[in-house]
């Protein structure tokens, strides 16, 4: 028996992770209305640091409870366009797990410490002012392909939707109560 539906609690990290993205973009996207070293602008980057850390964490629960409860197969009428579907979503997962390491060795390098619900993380690398350019780069370079992928991400399930009409946006939608009249 094939899994039509994304499990509950599935659907949830998934739109969990994408407010939480928005949120991400749009406190690093303002870092820049800020001048370099103000309060202001370390604190969009504190703030979006923090974004990141959570996205991490439900990340891999989403990763767990997806290896734990299965998920549907790509609905694709090509075998190369269920491949493209499948490598698509694990991209996107190593990205939403990797871009947050990064971010954190960017604060590591920097050599600020970094706090998580009251945790601090140990430090793991020894703060060097060209590692940190070279790490931030980097994390740049996966969050400004996150635009990019999630982009096609999201048209591909309109594609689904209103062009060949299957269910496949729809199995992600959380199931809602109709209220009768």
């Amino acid at each position: 028996m094939t899994k039509t539906q994304y499990h509950p609690i599935s659907i949830l990290f998934h739109w969990l992770v994408v407010v939480l993205l928005i949120a991400a973009f749009v406190v690093i996207e303002l870092k820049g209305q800020f001048p370099k070293g103000s309060e202001a602008r370390e604190l969009t980057k504190t703030i979006h640091g923090f974004i990141g850390q959570i996205i991490f964490v439900i990340m891999a629960l989403r990763l767990f409870v997806r290896v734990l409860l299965g998920a549907p197969e790509p609905k694709n009428s090509s075998q190369a366009l269920a491949t493209l579907s499948k490598a698509m979503h694990w991209l996107l997962y190593a990205i939403l797990l990797i871009a947050p390491i990064f971010g954190i060795l960017y604060f590591q390098y920097a050599g600020k410490e970094i706090h998580f619900f009251g945790f601090t993380w140990p430090q793991l690398v020894t703060p060097d002012p060209a590692m940190k350019k070279s790490v931030e780069n980097f994390h740049e370079l996966l969050g400004n392909s996150l635009y990019f992928l999630i982009g096609i991400h999201a048209l591909a399930a309109l594609w689904h939707h209103y062009i060949r009409k299957d269910d496949v946006l729809t199995r992600i939608l959380p199931k809602m109560k109709r209220v009768s009249n």
